[in-house]
């Protein structure tokens, strides 16, 4: 047996189609939220780079792709009549999380909220910033706390629940 077909056996073990392995030219711009793709990664650019940028190729970043497709990388849902109660102060907790990892990077970012009998489900281009979401709510707010990772692709899926 050749070593060619013992390599074509092994699968991916998680897959996520959303993770690029190819590499972008230097200063392209996403056109979706006008990140950059600067020394290997996309980034937030610099005032002095925000004029820079036209004119230059233009890549839809992962996160805009996700949040284009619908496709989340993380989903928190929270449930109960205490979120009924305090949904105020649990919606800015989370969005003072969101807004400091959109800060950081532009691919971390909320899709979106929707409300779903007595639920709210949030949506995440990032599984990393849900689960800070999650385990934030959990920690201020205490409750029961479920978090699940999808064995076979990059997924995360988080259920909060307090009465």
């Amino acid at each position: 047996m050749g070593r060619g077909r013992k390599n074509r056996l092994i699968q991916e073990r998680i897959h996520d189609p959303y993770y690029e392995e190819k590499k972008y030219p230097e200063g392209g711009i996403c056109p979706g939220c006008r990140a950059i793709y600067k020394d290997g990664r996309w980034v937030w650019p610099a005032e002095t780079e925000k004029q820079l940028a036209t004119g230059v190729e233009e890549y839809l970043c992962p996160a805009c792709r996700r949040i284009r497709d619908k496709y989340p990388a993380g989903v928190v849902t929270l449930s109960g009549t205490y979120l009924r109660e305090h949904k105020e102060e649990i919606l800015n907790l989370i969005d003072n999380i969101v807004e400091e990892q959109k800060e950081r990077s532009p691919l971390k970012r909320l899709i979106n909220a929707d409300e779903q009998e007595g639920r709210l489900v949030l949506n995440f281009t990032d599984d990393h910033l849900a689960r800070r979401v999650g385990e934030a709510v959990g920690r201020a707010h205490k409750g029961n706390l479920e978090i699940k990772y999808l064995e076979e692709g990059k997924f995360l899926t988080i259920f909060w629940h307090r009465d």
